[in-house]
């Protein structure tokens, strides 16, 4: 599995993706987006996930992006 950081829009996308998150089983962290990366609201998700499975977290008007994390190198994958 590969680890990937959504980035959200705002505060309460990243409340909602949470909250999917837990209801489906996904373990994951909320945290400071990466000094790499911008984003909307400062927070970002953390969580390890299958490539073709990743993008089923891509929500529109609520995450901003996706990037797979490659030790201190991220790249965009949604």
């Amino acid at each position: 599995m590969t680890e990937y950081v959504l980035l959200f829009h705002s505060t309460p996308g990243v409340l909602q993706t949470r909250k999917a998150m837990q209801s489906a089983g996904i373990t994951f962290r909320v945290q400071d987006i990466p000094r790499q990366l911008k984003g909307g609201c400062g927070l970002c998700i953390r969580f390890h996930s299958e490539a073709e499975a990743v993008k089923q977290w891509l929500m529109p008007n609520i995450t901003e992006a996706i990037y797979r994390c490659d030790g201190d190198e991220f790249t965009r994958v949604g």
